[in-house]
């Protein structure tokens, strides 16, 4: 069965001594989990900024939490267990999990079986994510969202 999962972020939870916005810190969280689970993981990003944003946050993280990575186009052509694209520059989709960061609905979305997606505070960003949310419900998916607050 096909899933989403959203992670509504109901609080302004910027972080002024980090680069990543909140959605992009939990991305960043759910990669290191998902990854530890033995995941296979394509990260959708909006653009090659963000993308490198993450990239740069992944190489940070100590030992325990050290996550195989790259963008794409980088590294082994089979790539790395997570692999970060952005729009306009298509991923390997042999993976288990989409971790979408895209603000509009991934086209490529329905080739995969999991999906995380995010529900940023910021208002703009948060009506995107209804109409993602509107868009994986009409193409068959079960959604589930999960509220973060801290």
């Amino acid at each position: 069965m096909k899933k989403v999962i959203f992670y509504l972020i109901e609080e302004d939870t910027s972080l002024a001594d980090s680069i990543l916005l909140p959605h992009e810190k939990l991305a960043c969280e759910k990669i290191i989990a998902s990854w530890q689970q033995g995941f296979r993981i394509l990260v959708s990003c909006q653009d090659q900024q963000q993308a490198e944003k993450i990239d740069e946050f992944l190489w940070q993280q100590d030992s325990a939490s050290f996550v195989p990575h790259n963008l794409v186009g980088e590294g082994m052509p089979s790539g790395s267990p997570v692999e970060i694209a952005w729009v306009g520059k298509k991923g390997n989709n042999n993976r288990h999990l989409l971790i979408n960061l895209q603000e509009a609905f991934p086209e490529f979305a329905t080739i995969y079986r999991d999906i995380i997606d995010f529900v940023p505070f910021e208002s703009r960003l948060k009506a995107l994510a209804r109409e993602r949310y509107i868009a994986y419900k009409n193409v068959g998916f079960n959604l589930k969202t999960i509220t973060i607050t801290d």
